[in-house]
Parts: structure tokens; C-alpha cells; sequence
């Protein structure tokens, strides 16, 4: 779908509204949500996307940041014609994207499930050993340019072994595709773009401390990672209690009527795709005005 000189691959189906977005929680392709999408399409209107420089995307221009996202999806969404307003299930940094989304364009949101979101607070609270190195902001556009070349030039391709290269995409599992377009190398591009800029995204989140009175449904893991070492683990067990009784509850606040529901067993990669068509089936309820959905 052409958005203005460039294109956005985006899926939909089912019908009903408020239609679902999806927005994905780190680099990779819309399409690892399309289990969920199938189960979602039964009872409403679902909708997953590729991020500029994911997936079938074309790359979009620097800085990657959340509103630079988010504009994106805005004018996706716009020229696809699926109507406003809209519920999101966002993941990781995509409950990021989500939040900013809801303070650029309040009157597009009608509810949200915010799954193990990301928070401008890990930066302050989390274990070193959680954080990936920041870059300086003057090393930015330089280091995004620098990454640009090596993948025109082939270099990213070089060191990134592609088994099922050989293959026909009609004869590929759907966790082949999704391993082949995280290969690409615009992907690695696009993610280390927003990876360099990941605290310009904080920033822009931070600003948005309240949006309104929709349903919010904010899914937190129960769980931290196992990271095979016992200090490790003892650190990441502390910070899992900060993070659910901290910070986790500041995204509650974002709406008059959000409320937590921490999930035991869940980590953050892991939250049962049941619990969250649950979720997103409860905030589609409620925004229909509690009749049942069908």
C-alpha cells in the first residue's frame, strides 16, 4: 500500500469493528501475529503491518523513532480504509508505538492491550545486564549511514547464513518466511535504526501520561527470564517485582478505566496467545458497550 513514495505491506481480515491492530514488539515481520490475527478475524475486524524496512516494507527515512512509527501506521491505515477508531494490541516497544499513537491521534483509539509494554522506566530501573549500550546522539545519523552501506554493499548478507535460501516461498513453513524476511538486510537496517534511537522513542512516550477513558487491559509477565546463571537470575527475579508493582502500573494509569492482570507464568516473550485474545476480547466488549461480541 503506497503511503506517499513509499509502501507499507499491511494484512487484514475478519469484519466488525473497531478493527485490531497489531503492533509488533521488536524487529521482525507483522506476520508472526497472523495466529492470533485468525483467532481475533472470528469476532472482529484484525489488521497486522510490516514497519518500514520489515517484512515486505519498503524502508523509511532516519530517525526510526515512535512517532516517526506511528505516522506511518496512521497513513497505512488511512489510505487502506480500515475506519477509526481502532483497538491495539501492542507488544514490547509496539505497546510503546501504541501509547504514542493514542497521544498523536486520541480520537482513533477506542481501546488498548498493552502486552508486557515496554516503559521509558526500564532505562532508570532495569540491571545493566537488561540494556543494550546507548549510542550518543551525535553518533546517530553517522552509525545509522554506517550500517545503510554495509548492507548495500552486501556485507550484512555476507555474515547472515540463509538456509532456506533454495527454497520456493510456496513450499516454506510460515516460521521459514519469518526467518527469511528477518534476514533481509533492510531489516537489519531498519531494526538497528531503531535501535539507536530507542531513547528518543522513551522521550516521546514520556510525554503521554494520560489518554482519556477507554479500555486498557495491561498484561504483565509474572516471570523474568532465566538467564542460566544464579546472580543473574537473583537480579532479574528483583527487577521483576519493580516492574510489576512499579512500572507496569503507571501504563494502567494512562486510562481511567485500565486495569493489570499479571500473568504467572508468562515471561516477557512468552505471554499465552490465549490471554491475549481474552484480552482483546474483553476491551472489544466493553467498548461495544458490554453486548456480547459474536
Amino acid at each position: 500500500m503506497d503511503i506517499g513514495g513509499r509502501s507499507l505491506n499491511i494484512s487484514c481480515s475478519g469484519a466488525g469493528g473497531p478493527p485490531v491492530i497489531f503492533e509488533s514488539g521488536g524487529p521482525g515481520p507483522g506476520l508472526e501475529w497472523e495466529p492470533l490475527q485468525t483467532e481475533v478475524a472470528k469476532f472482529t475486524q484484525a489488521c497486522w503491518y510490516d514497519r518500514a524496512g520489515e517484512g515486505w516494507s519498503d524502508p523509511g527515512p532516519f530517525p526510526r523513532t515512535s512517532v516517526a512509527i506511528v505516522s506511518d501506521l496512521h497513513e497505512l491505515l488511512k489510505r487502506a480504509g480500515v475506519p477509526a477508531p481502532y483497538v491495539f494490541a501492542g507488544a514490547s516497544i509496539g505497546g510503546l508505538n501504541s501509547r504514542v499513537y493514542g497521544g498523536l491521534y486520541p480520537k482513533e483509539v477506542a481501546g488498548m492491550v498493552l502486552i508486557d509494554s515496554a516503559h521509558e522506566d526500564e532505562s532508570l530501573r532495569a540491571p545493566k545486564f537488561y540494556l543494550g549500550h546507548t549510542v550518543p546522539r551525535f553518533l546517530w545519523h553517522p552509525l545509522y549511514a554506517a550500517f545503510e552501506t554495509a548492507a548495500f554493499v552486501g556485507l550484512v548478507r555476507l555474515t547472515q547464513s540463509s538456509p532456506a535460501q533454495s527454497k520456493d516461498s510456496s513450499q516454506m513453513t510460515r516460521e521459514e518466511i519469518i526467518a527469511a524476511l528477518r534476514r533481509q538486510p533492510k531489516s537489519f537496517v531498519g531494526n538497528a535504526s531503531a535501535g539507536i534511537v530507542l531513547p528518543e522513542s522513551y522521550a516521546e512516550a514520556r510525554s503521554i501520561v494520560e489518554l482519556g477513558d477507554f479500555p486498557l487491559i495491561v498484561l504483565t509477565a509474572g516471570q523474568s527470564f532465566d538467564f542460566r546463571n544464579a546472580e543473574l537470575n537473583k537480579e532479574a527475579a528483583a527487577y521483576q517485582q519493580v516492574w510489576i508493582q512499579e512500572i507496569q502500573p503507571k501504563l494502567v494509569r494512562l486510562s481511567t478505566r485500565g486495569r493489570q492482570i499479571v500473568v504467572p507464568n508468562g515471561t516477557h516473550s512468552t505471554i499465552p496467545r490465549e490471554v491475549i485474545i481474552s484480552a482483546i476480547r474483553e476491551v472489544l466488549t466493553e467498548v461495544r458497550g458490554g453486548a456480547a461480541s459474536h
